[in-house]
């Protein structure tokens, strides 16, 4: 969908959006045309959120079992 609507950024923020019909602002917003895209989101998101939580869980796991192994080896030379 392309739609005409007059908005007022500042920097790469947008502080005001007015519609073509329905300005909200003192004049200070400029015209543009901008294009709408809908997005579509699906389960694929949800399905790699939770494998990097899976694999998260596990790199903690290999941390774990990775200090008390240089622990032990630490204990060893220190007798």
């Amino acid at each position: 969908m392309i739609k005409k609507i007059w908005a007022k950024f500042d920097g790469m923020d947008l502080v005001c959006l007015c519609d073509e019909h329905d300005k909200k602002c003192d004049g200070q917003c400029k015209e543009y045309v901008v294009k709408f895209t809908e997005v579509k989101r699906n389960k694929k998101a949800q399905d790699a959120s939770a494998h990097i939580k899976r694999e998260a869980d596990n790199l903690r796991r290999e941390i774990r079992k990775f200090q008390s192994q240089v622990s032990r080896s630490v204990r060893k030379f220190k007798i």
